[in-house]
């Protein structure tokens, strides 16, 4: 009985491998059910050998057009029969474009009719078909062939797709695949010259360490793709391998470590997860170097590639919760930046686990360099934006900042001087009021002596014009003086040192001055109330040269928030202000000036 289930198996199998695809031009090509395989433990069997044991139906099939293992411990040879009596050519297609080697055999009543051997250990000249995946080309003919392929991806994870197209359709497929390639270029292109001349510009790190991260993910996914074979490093077999690509992986999260520190501004002070984040960078340092020896002296054992993948795999994991316990920290603060970072690094997170989770069960047919595809292009736009937006914004604030500190300075320096402009002014008051005055009124003391007699003021009429023109002169000086600065104003204060000055020039002028208070009186700053002072008796004196006006109001307005200066006359005579401006901007005031025919109203507003 057991025997003769054993020869049904057999005979089963024997159908199978004996089973003809034919080609016809009028139905879609499936290879699916007419492919069968063989595993060369020993990686020593050649085609003659190989062939021998297909016709001994130890072959075995694979129910669908995919060959997948996890770790490869042998050589695969596929093989399938076929017819093709259609006008077109064919393509046969494996769709993984890094395997170490790659054997076609096309035979034809046991003569091999077309020979091809390529792989990544050989350079790109080898391959027959210009093209990141490999294709070998197959010519129509109605006599049935033989078609053999050895696939060697030794102690790594070997995963391809085994495709047959005609020749039209598989030109319009690749025609169509290079330009989505060619438009991702494009715009990673765009993005990197952008990134760079900021950088150039700004001389701002964050810039520099996103486009570390673009052009590593950028090797990653040409390696991964075989584009980088294709066009950038054909004569040089070794980049294609698998190790650079798992070391860009490590230095790509190496960059995005340094990346988000920058980025949402951590550093040891402000951050307890600082010191864990430099340790993980750190370690990450060493695992490159560590790994990058052992290949230099040739130190591989077998299992040097599960030992990259679970160290990769490690790596990856434990940025989640990194990057989470980094923003976690920092979230409730509600920095735009942080809720910026935070959004990016759950759907990152999220991409990885689905990634990771698709490894493991395989639930949908997306394979690794799609997924890496999507987060690549998540960062190109969606992250670029934000380094973009948030660095300029930080620039911004950096330049508004300095701006301030400027203004501050300026300030600083401008009041020195007004303090120093001020005791000048006490000075050159006090040298008027106290020496030019005495001298005055001693020379008035001599005219009285010598006007008290009647006769002298008969004799020496001009001497009593001189007393005249003397008397004058003291007033004068004396308003010039406490125009200069009040000899009490620090003790009487701003309301009542002009109230006092306007008092002393309407009893002196032509023009009849009325001075109101309003609200209750602030002590302001001693500098600011000089100010204040100064620009009312501007004001004043401009009243008294230039408005040709009978009546004028001055008014001193306490109010809520700030305090307002009111100059009003009903002079025809046309303004003119030294200065007045730049005073009131040193004080951070407004000034509004209403004139017309009828009169002149200037209004001075300060904020407390």
């Amino acid at each position: 009985m057991r025997t003769l289930l054993l020869i049904l198996l057999v005979s089963v199998h024997s159908i199978f491998a004996q089973k003809i695809l034919t080609v016809n031009s009028t139905k879609e090509i499936q290879l699916s059910g007419y492919i069968e395989v063989f595993d060369d433990t020993t990686f020593q069997l050649n085609l003659s050998e190989i062939i021998a044991i297909q016709k001994q139906g130890k072959f075995k099939p694979i129910p669908k057009n995919e060959l997948k293992y996890g770790i490869s411990k042998a050589n695969h040879w596929l093989h399938f029969r076929l017819n093709s009596p259609v006008e077109n050519d064919l393509i046969l297609e494996l769709d993984n474009p890094r395997l170490n080697t790659v054997s076609f055999f096309e035979i034809l009543d046991n003569i091999t009719e077309n020979q091809i051997v390529t792989g990544d250990n050989f350079t790109f000249k080898t391959r027959i078909f210009e093209n990141k995946n490999w294709v070998f080309p197959l010519k129509s003919s109605e006599k049935t062939r033989d078609i053999f392929v050895l696939v060697n991806k030794q102690y790594e994870s070997l995963s391809v797709n085994i495709n047959l197209y005609e020749t039209k359709k598989f030109t319009e497929l690749i025609q169509q695949n290079y330009l989505t390639w060619g438009i991702l270029f494009g715009l990673t292109l765009i993005v990197l010259l952008m990134n760079l001349f900021i950088y150039i510009a700004t001389k701002d790190a964050i810039y520099g360490w996103f486009l570390l991260m673009i052009l590593t993910s950028a090797f990653h996914i040409l390696a991964a793709s075989g584009l980088g074979f294709q066009y950038i490093w054909g004569n040089f077999p070794s980049f294609n391998g698998w190790y650079p690509q798992t070391f860009s992986t490590w230095l790509l999260i190496l960059f995005q470590m340094y990346f988000m520190q920058l980025f949402i501004g951590q550093n040891q002070q402000n951050s307890k997860v600082f010191r864990f984040v430099k340790l993980f960078v750190y370690s990450i340092i060493v695992l490159i170097f560590l790994f990058s020896g052992l290949l230099f002296f040739n130190i591989i054992p077998k299992q040097f590639f599960q030992l990259i993948l679970v160290t990769s795999l490690i790596l990856n994991l434990l940025i989640i919760p990194i990057a989470i316990a980094s923003i976690f920290e920092r979230i409730k603060k509600r920095e735009s930046i942080i809720l910026f970072f935070a959004i990016v690094s759950v759907f990152k997170a999220l991409v990885l686990l689905f990634y990771l989770a698709n490894q493991l069960f395989r639930f949908t047919k997306f394979d690794s360099l799609q997924v890496v595809l999507y987060d690549f292009l998540f960062d190109l736009i969606v992250l670029s934006i934000g380094v973009i937006y948030f660095g300029f914004s930080k620039y911004r604030e950096q330049n508004e900042q300095l701006l301030v500190t400027i203004h501050k300075n300026e300030q600083e320096q401008s009041k020195k001087i007004i303090e120093a402009l001020e005791i000048e002014r006490n000075r050159i008051a006090e040298d008027l009021y106290d020496d030019v005055g005495a001298m005055l009124s001693t020379a008035i003391g001599y005219q009285s002596n010598v006007l008290r007699k009647d006769d002298n003021k008969n004799k020496f009429p001009l001497l009593v014009e001189s007393r005249k023109l003397l008397d004058r002169a003291v007033e004068n000086l004396r308003t010039v003086s406490h125009n200069l600065m009040p000899k009490n104003f620090a003790e009487i204060g701003l309301s009542k040192s002009l109230k006092e000055t306007i008092n002393k020039v309407g009893k002196n002028g032509d023009i009849a001055f009325t001075y109101f208070l309003v609200g209750q009186e602030i002590k302001l700053d001693a500098s600011k109330e000089v100010q204040i002072f100064r620009i009312a008796v501007e004001l004043i004196n401009d009243i008294l040269k230039n408005s040709a006006a009978k009546n004028a109001t001055i008014q001193l307005i306490y109010g809520k928030n700030s305090l307002t200066l009111m100059a009003e006359d009903d002079g025809p005579g046309q303004p003119f202000h030294n200065n007045l401006t730049s005073k009131v901007d040193f004080i951070n005031g407004k000034l509004n000036i209403d004139f017309s025919p009828a009169g002149l109203t200037a209004v001075v507003e300060i904020p407390y």
